[in-house]
């Protein structure tokens, strides 16, 4: 019996783990008390023994502390790492390409970065805050039963088409159902369901997405720090990398080297496949959206592309907006089919193909995993809590797997122990 069935055993029914019976309960609390004690002690020895192992746990404990209150902070380094991660590759492949010292394949990919990144705010972040301002409006306007310009069908429609179709399912059910519901009961739940639903939307925009796009602007210094991190992290790699180690553990430098090759590649690997992932789904959905002359098609795309930081979860609340104008512009029409239906098809090509292609080793955990680290690190820092919850698991995970132990005293030797103690007290 292990040591944790022999506690259980002791504590809540008085017995040996042969069976036989203890003291009585008054005589056990010093032994209990003890046996606790060497519990602890066991783990303790089990898991902090080895040399190194409490000085990395407490440089844990303390980087969680500092990041968890301190998140506002280094901001610009989290950005600036991200995309020292994705842009190393680029630096590496030119170095063994053209034999280019470090420091010039650095400046040449910023180069390249920057200017594309430049070309993509002036294309595209227009066309955003444009559609953005249309779609509220047409928010509000259907909110007011009023008929947006952009969309086909008026809010009164999709409300008298709805209460048609259920009160058609209705009328099929068994007595006294039918006569409980009128049509006009139907249709005043649809409306007040719509107006509650796109006065929320509305809300939502308003307090929480307008004013993070003028942060944006308010922190244009970013432009100019981000890009001067990136640049010093893609030149100085090696030895901002040897230093970071140096500085955690300067004592034992061989259990942090066993995590952190490990860990290093997982989080390259999750954050350039992330940001392709980001990119391909909002290019394919985007051409989609236009080819079927969608309303805000860039918007929506961008939207879905974004969706895919939280997986599981920002498909579904993605997928309310796209249905949403896609009924009240096409209506209940075959065009509306053939649109829902490609969107879907790229949904479960997303999920089965392009999904574990991109991230079939950073990925290796399961979906309950996955979902409890999108509330806990979401909670914890925001979008960056939920762009990183994966890789922070996945170290968890490894930290659980790797972490050096020692062997558990032999639950014999425990039980023997136990009895000892038993005639001692006695």
């Amino acid at each position: 019996m292990s040591e944790y069935g022999v506690v259980h055993r002791r504590l809540f029914y008085n017995t040996q783990p042969d069976g036989g019976k203890c003291a009585p309960l008054g005589l056990q609390l010093q032994d209990n008390i003890s046996l606790m004690f060497r519990l602890f002690k066991n783990w303790y020895h089990n898991h902090f023994s080895q040399p190194g192992t409490v000085e990395f746990a407490l440089v844990l404990v303390v980087g969680f502390i500092l990041v968890y209150f301190f998140m506002w902070l280094v901001g610009p380094l989290v950005v600036a790492l991200c995309l020292a991660y994705i842009l190393d590759w680029a630096v590496c492949a030119l170095i063994r390409r053209f034999k280019l010292k470090r420091t010039t394949a650095a400046a040449v990919v910023m180069v390249l970065f920057i200017s594309l990144a430049v070309l993509a705010l002036i294309l595209l972040v227009p066309q955003l805050i444009r559609q953005g301002a249309q779609f509220y409006n047409a928010m509000l306007a259907l909110s007011q039963d009023a008929a947006a310009s952009e969309l086909t069908l008026s809010g009164r429609d999709v409300d008298a088409y709805l209460a048609a179709w259920l009160y058609s399912l209705i009328e099929n059910l068994p007595d006294p159902l039918p006569s409980m519901l009128s049509r006009e009961d139907l249709h005043a739940a649809a409306a007040a369901l719509r107006t509650q639903f796109i006065s929320y939307t509305a809300n939502l925009m308003r307090t929480q997405l307008m004013p993070s796009v003028v942060n944006v602007f308010t922190y244009l210094m970013y432009f100019i720090i981000v890009p001067i991190f990136t640049f010093l992290m893609l030149r100085n790699k090696e030895q901002l990398q040897q230093r970071f180690l140096t500085y955690i553990l300067p004592n034992n430098q061989v259990l942090i080297k066993e995590f952190w090759p490990a860990i290093s590649r997982q989080i390259a690997g999750y954050i350039r496949g992330k940001v392709l992932h980001i990119i391909i789904i909002t290019c394919v959905n985007t051409l989609a959206f236009r080819l079927f002359s969608l309303n805000y098609a860039v918007l929506l795309g961008v939207g879905v592309g974004l969706s895919v930081v939280i997986p599981y979860v920002g498909a579904v609340i993605i997928a309310l907006p796209v249905i949403f104008v896609a009924v009240f512009q096409f209506g209940f029409t075959l065009t509306l089919f053939w649109l829902l239906l490609i969107y879907l098809i790229i949904q479960l090509l997303d999920s089965n193909v392009l999904t574990p292609m991109l991230f079939s080793k950073a990925m290796n955990l399961d979906a309950f995993s996955i979902l409890a680290a999108i509330l806990i690190f979401g909670g914890l820092w925001g979008f960056w809590g939920v762009f990183f919850a994966i890789p922070l698991a996945t170290f968890i995970k490894t930290l659980i797997v790797r972490w050096p132990s020692a062997a558990y005293p032999s639950a014999p030797a425990l039980a023997l122990d136990d009895k000892r103690s038993s005639k001692d007290d006695a």
